[in-house]
């Protein structure tokens, strides 16, 4: 009979496991919302105040899925104890609204061991966030080495496990310096049981399809680089995309979706045409990074205060961006101040 009961316990577990894990890939989908790095002190120090009315300004806005995300994040120039604090303070921030529509994405370092990563992991479960975005930028020798990787995280974390592919760093001389992930690579962490969904990030829409093809019944897919414009091309069979412009008003993401949702395939063209397409001209003069922190500044959103060595826009780069703004905000009602 104890052994009945210990059986009994472990059924129960593993099916609210397998109950949470589904509810995480049904939640991730829409506009994924990045986290950018406010800083400020002349860059020194990040900005937590204004981080969290980042994330309050989202939240208002419609945001549901909230990923702290290494590259928007500024994880290049943070230290670890920073990443951490960041992961923190986001999802609390989050978690204070009692919504369960909403998702914390948080992410470790670029680049750190297993054991890094696993401590990240163990960290994320006790500030109560819901998915770890885990990044591989080790260079790679051989295919198990990646899954030994994600294999080793998850069997030491209850959270979500968020596959962040893209390209790899290979480690065999006279051959390409960076490899797409092979796709039966990622079919085997896919099976992990707490892998939950990837981000997509080649910017290679053949490629991306057969990703899709091979995983859009086990993760939630979120595509990453190009916007709405293309994730529309995959839909409905991916399931999100990672925030461009909705970075300084995350009403145009979820207008867009809204309006896909509700078939209305006019309103979601109006809204690519009107906004994404002519903020790509910024982001493709000037660099998304520093693009985006730029129309941020000029919306009122963030300043685009950055950390050496990163830095922000000339003065007369960001005068180009604040002309070109207020030319696409005759067009459109989304490029309305936000303060």
């Amino acid at each position: 009979s104890i052994l009945m009961k210990i059986a009994t316990e472990l059924l129960k577990e593993i099916r609210l496991k397998i109950i949470r894990y589904t509810t995480l890939r049904e939640k991730i989908k829409g506009p994924a919302f990045a986290i950018i790095t406010p800083f400020c002190d002349g860059g020194k120090k990040v900005d937590w105040q204004a981080l969290e009315e980042y994330v309050q300004f989202l939240y208002e806005g419609g945001a549901k899925v909230f990923y702290v995300m290494g590259y928007n994040s500024r994880f290049s120039i943070l230290s670890d104890e920073e990443i951490m604090k960041l992961n923190e303070v986001v999802t609390r921030k989050v978690k204070s609204y009692n919504d369960e529509e909403c998702v914390v994405i948080i992410a470790d370092p670029l680049h750190c061991s297993t054991e890094t990563s696993i401590k990240f992991a163990k960290h994320g479960e006790e500030i109560g966030a819901d998915v770890i975005s885990l990044i591989f930028r080790e260079k790679v020798y051989f295919e198990e080495q990646v899954y030994n990787h994600f294999k080793e995280v998850s069997d030491n974390t209850n959270l979500g496990i968020l596959i962040h592919e893209m390209p790899l760093n290979n480690g065999i001389p006279g051959k390409p310096s960076l490899i797409k992930w092979p796709l039966s690579l990622l079919d085997k962490i896919a099976d992990l049981e707490n892998v939950v969904a990837i981000k997509e990030d080649t910017k290679d829409d053949n490629y991306t399809q057969e990703v899709i093809e091979t995983l859009k019944d086990r993760l939630s897919i979120i595509t990453s680089g190009n916007g709405m414009k293309q994730w529309l091309t995959f839909a409905p069979n991916c399931h999100g995309w990672l925030s461009g412009s909705g970075g300084f008003n995350p009403k145009i993401e979820i207008d867009f979706f809204n309006a896909y949702l509700s078939k209305d395939l006019e309103k979601c063209n109006e809204i690519i045409n009107t906004v994404e397409l002519p903020f790509n001209e910024i982001k493709d003069k000037f660099g998304w990074h520093l693009g985006i922190k730029s129309a941020m500044d000029c919306q009122g959103v963030m300043s685009r205060l950055e950390r050496m060595p990163l830095q922000q826009l000339p003065d007369e780069s960001h005068a180009e961006i604040e002309v070109m703004m207020e030319q696409i905000r005759k067009n459109t009602k989304y490029f309305e101040r936000a303060r």
